[in-house]
């Protein structure tokens, strides 16, 4: 890490615990102005406005706090539009999250993300949002919600899924049952004054967990995220729900992740260790002396703040970062090619006999959209995934942790 990295971890384990800046140490002024960038790059500069005092940044700090209040405002306006018509929904993030750090306004946001039971329910969601004047998006990029505009501008997804499939039959019929849980477990919170319905504790930990792992798995995620984790567990949560987790990251097989986004906010953002100890005792050996456990899991959580920062926020820094593998061999490429495909023609793709022409037509698009969009090659692509995958491969993901 640079030291203007290490400069910028400080201010953010400042901010998301509550207190002030107190000086510049041995940081020089460019430094300084480096990490102030690089927390714009990944959209977490407004957190910094309270612990710096304001420091130049009070109009990135207002934008923040205007849009806070526009989202919540909306996402209670839509979710009583919804139960009113008889739609069950959950607010995912957004608000939600928000509220758990010192400041809620200054958490940045861009649209409200709203989970529904099933199909059906997102089919008379669009009916009412349709009637209600707002726009379904032209082009729709995922496969796990819908994308509507508000009358002023504003994103609402509609989400069916919890997240976009794996490439692993067995999680994401897990993930489906998981979303059967959540509807029977459903409570309203109040948010800056506002009642909303959102998932019990266990839940958001999960949800949290598996928004960054869906985005990891691609081009990346970057520093909003992890603040998310770490002021999360930075509370009093009841041992139930620490249980709940636990058993969902166990059943589903990412506890490897879990341990190592949650190592990186005890080494760099404050999240205490007391709080998350049960999330860290499954992996080394309890014959490995002390030392040699807190060199390692340094290292890995060095390693995972590098591969964070280097990604901005959702991995937008540079094209070459498409994809990280579930593993380092040739299968692990073949698997995710093929997930691709499926991604692509979903329907098709259950067709087995078509598999052939579907895959002769995901490659000639993945060439078409990375020579003549992304100008960027596919022997970049597959080195920078080939780079990303060592890390994943460490994780042993979607395998079952006793």
């Amino acid at each position: 890490m640079e030291r203007h990295e290490k400069l910028l971890c400080i201010l953010l384990k400042c901010a998301l615990n509550g207190k002030h800046f107190n000086g510049m140490g041995n940081y020089t002024a460019d430094e300084y102005n480096k990490a102030i960038k690089t927390a714009a790059m990944h959209n977490v500069l407004p957190l910094l406005y309270d612990t710096l005092d304001n420091a130049g940044i009070e109009n990135t700090a207002l934008q923040a706090v205007q849009q806070s209040y526009h989202l919540l405002f909306l996402s209670k306006y839509v979710i009583n539009l919804l139960e009113d018509n008889g739609v069950k929904t959950v607010l995912l993030k957004g608000s939600s999250t928000a509220s758990l750090y010192p400041l809620p306004e200054l958490r940045k946001s861009g649209d409200v993300d709203l989970l529904l039971e099933n199909e059906e329910s997102v089919d008379r969601a669009c009916s009412i949002l349709s009637k209600a004047g707002f726009q379904i998006e032209n082009e729709q990029h995922a496969h796990h919600h819908i994308v509507y505009k508000s009358p002023d501008g504003i994103d609402v997804e509609l989400h069916s899924l919890l997240v976009e499939p794996f490439d692993n039959n067995r999680i994401n019929n897990y993930l489906e049952s998981v979303k059967v849980g959540i509807f029977k477990d459903i409570f309203r919170e109040n948010i800056m004054g506002i009642e909303l319905p959102v998932l019990n504790e266990a839940f958001h930990a999960f949800y949290l967990l598996l928004h960054m792992l869906q985005h990891f798995l691609r081009s990346g995620f970057g520093l909003k995220l992890v603040c998310d984790w770490a002021v999360f567990w930075n509370r009093d949560i009841p041992q139930q729900d620490k249980s709940q987790f636990i058993q969902l990251v166990k059943e589903s097989g990412i506890y490897g992740f879990a341990r190592m986004v949650t190592l990186l906010c005890i080494y760099y953002l404050g999240l205490c260790r007391d709080n998350v100890s049960f999330m860290l005792c499954l992996e080394h050996s309890s014959h490995e002396k002390a030392d040699v456990k807190k060199e390692m899991e340094e290292k890995e959580a060095e390693e995972f703040m590098e591969e964070v920062l280097e990604a901005g926020e959702f991995g937008k820094t540079s094209p070459d970062r498409m994809v990280a593998l579930r593993g380092t061999g040739w299968i692990s490429y073949i698997r995710e090619f093929h997930h691709q495909m499926k991604l692509a023609y979903p329907e098709a793709g259950r067709i087995i006999i078509i598999w052939p022409v579907l895959w002769i037509m995901t490659f000639a698009g993945f060439l078409y959209r990375n020579h003549s969009i992304r100008n960027v090659t596919g022997s970049a692509i597959i080195k920078k995934a080939a780079q990303r995958s060592r890390l994943t491969s460490k994780m042993r993901l979607f395998k079952k942790t006793e």
